[in-house]
């Protein structure tokens, strides 16, 4: 059974006290590979006081990379508060790149009147990856949604997207999107998206582990979580996902799926158990304890990068051999 392995020089980055935006915490780091270079758009917090107003504000920072290991970063962030839909957080990046624009998923945090909380999927795009331009709310109105990420290519002449429904509650989805064209991924929720929860049992791709003859969520804490953005393979579109928390407590592991290259709401296989899980001391005792929250998935050759956070507290890498995963994956068809 295949587990991720844990990089020796965790946390490859970490919060730098010098910054204000980044002195609480970094981490959910999202990673692409843009030719020779890895990009990496991680959340970062101007403290850690999580119950407090102003507190515990999020941005999105920027660093870059040769090899994926070592990391320089910006001194300012690329993406903060500053619309009245994000004006409590810019929180966990899911960047894809198609043609020559950077498109950037992210869960806008709002705090309106009565401490009334709203957690949405935005999308800001970029020619440069420096200057990015906010389009709004493109995710499903009436719920709580977030960590949505975009396909790297037209899949049947459509460009498919994923988002977690429902999020952080025992009815977490992991929906499906797909649209003719790029314009249509950027606009305000609407046509197809509705259309798609409509028609719930037909894009619904990792549903709750609520069984519909026991409807109480007892021992169910949270449903699935997009992770990383998927990574095509000859066997199919690799997905690195958060796993339906049925432990009894909070606690955020990660497992792998294939899915099917010409209908990703079909999936091959997936790993019965997961493949990394909170062990280490900061993993298990962070700012937020039991995470390990995977958000970038990059092959290097045959190895396989996998990006996550740290107990909300921290940047890290594990790898596998990409191989020894997809072997493991199509020998255990669903």
């Amino acid at each position: 059974m295949i587990k991720l392995k844990r990089h020796p020089s965790n946390p490859i980055l970490a919060k730098n006290p010098d910054n204000h935006w980044e002195a609480g915490s970094v981490f959910n780091p999202c990673v692409i590979r843009d030719g020779k270079l890895f990009r990496m758009f991680y959340r970062a917090t101007n403290d850690v006081k999580r119950k407090e107003k102003g507190g515990y504000t999020s941005s999105i920072g920027y660093a870059e990379s040769s090899d994926g290991l070592t990391w320089k970063r910006n001194n300012d962030p690329i993406l903060t508060p500053s619309e009245p839909y994000d004006s409590d957080g810019c929180e966990d990046a899911r960047v894809t790149k198609i043609n020559d624009t950077y498109y950037m998923h992210y869960t806008a945090i709002a705090i309106g009147e009565n401490d009334k909380l709203s957690i949405r999927i935005a999308l800001a795009t970029s020619k440069d990856c420096k200057t990015w331009v906010k389009h709004g709310i493109v995710g499903p109105a009436g719920s709580t949604s977030k960590a949505a990420t975009l396909f790297p290519e037209k899949i049947n002449d459509e460009y498919w997207w994923f988002y977690t429904w429902e999020s952080d509650s025992p009815r977490s989805t992991i929906m499906s999107v797909s649209a003719k064209d790029l314009e249509e991924v950027a606009r305000p929720p609407s046509g197809r998206l509705a259309q798609t929860l409509e028609c719930f049992d037909s894009w619904a791709v990792f549903t709750s582990p609520i069984s519909p003859d026991s409807p109480n969520s007892i021992g169910v804490v949270r449903g699935a979580e997009v992770g990383a953005p998927p990574l095509k393979t000859e066997d199919g579109w690799l997905f690195i996902y958060c796993n339906a928390n049925i432990s009894g407590h909070p606690e955020w592991t990660v497992k792998a799926a294939l899915l099917d290259l010409n209908d990703p709401r079909k999936v091959i296989a997936k790993t019965v158990e997961p493949i990394l899980a909170p062990e280490s001391g900061p993993e298990r005792n962070g700012v937020v304890n039991n995470v390990t929250f995977p958000e970038g998935a990059v092959a290097v050759g045959d190895e396989l990068y996998v990006y996550y956070g740290s107990g909300d507290q921290g940047c890290c890498l594990a790898t596998c051999k990409l191989s020894e995963l997809l072997d493991e994956l199509k020998a255990q068809f669903v």
